[in-house]
């Protein structure tokens, strides 16, 4: 965690001079140089989260007021790589990997999100060139969904926590996985020879330049952040 201050409407709601961000730090121990998929995707600094269902205003501080800031949530990221990557926020006493409902606090964020930022542009979605993921796509146009690592260095991404301080409450932060895969599933897609829908799977290169794919597991750790809610807002 750090504070950072920022220069955006968000400063008067959270009534601080600064705003919180999650630091994702991947450290390579090796002396290998490495290249690796993400099972997120970094999108302005901001949580990626279920689509805003445009609720402006007065009607979301009203949802806001709603949300108990007793209710501890867990905050997963990252997902299927490619093809789920969005952050869920679930009560801590609800597994995720069971069948779920997709509570509405991340709606809630979501939007939140969106009017505070609102955000401009797209990130190129590696599900947009399923069909061609080469060498050259990766270090272009796919770069923002892989990570480099020379020897020994490491590479830190920051998301923005303002959504969660506004709601306050208490949450864990945690990805979804530990584990790195040497592959992309894609499908549903239809086949001409076939005359059916199928799913396949593009595998990454082994090396590219001098970086070579790791592939395996990975040490992870999760933080607990407590927010307490603004006063304005209870």
């Amino acid at each position: 965690m750090e504070w950072k201050k920022e220069e955006t409407e968000i400063y008067h709601r959270l009534i601080s001079p600064s705003t919180p961000f999650l630091k994702i730090v991947f450290n390579n121990l090796s002396n290998d140089s490495i290249y690796i998929p993400k099972i997120y995707k970094n999108k302005y600094y901001i949580p990626q989260l279920s689509p805003a269902i445009n609720i402006f205003g007065d009607d979301i501080i009203d949802l806001i007021r709603v949300i108990s800031p007793d209710t501890k949530h867990n905050v997963f990221i990252g997902g299927i790589p490619f093809y789920t990557v969005r952050w869920e926020v679930l009560p801590d006493s609800v597994d995720y990997y069971s069948e779920h409902e997709y509570g509405v606090i991340n709606e809630i964020l979501a939007d939140v999100y969106n009017y505070v930022y609102q955000p401009k542009g797209n990130l190129t979605d590696i599900n947009d060139l399923s069909h061609i993921i080469t060498e050259q796509n990766i270090v272009n146009v796919l770069k923002d969904n892989f990570v480099f690592l020379p020897p020994n260095s490491k590479y830190v991404e920051s998301y923005s926590l303002a959504g969660f301080k506004i709601l306050g409450g208490c949450y864990t932060f945690l990805l979804t996985g530990s584990e790195i895969k040497d592959f992309v599933h894609f499908g549903p897609t239809r086949d001409p020879l076939l005359q059916k829908w199928v799913y396949y799977d593009v595998i990454f290169p082994d090396k590219i330049n001098n970086y070579r794919l790791y592939r395996g597991e990975f040490y992870t750790n999760k933080v607990d952040v407590t927010f307490k809610k603004s006063p304005d807002l209870q």
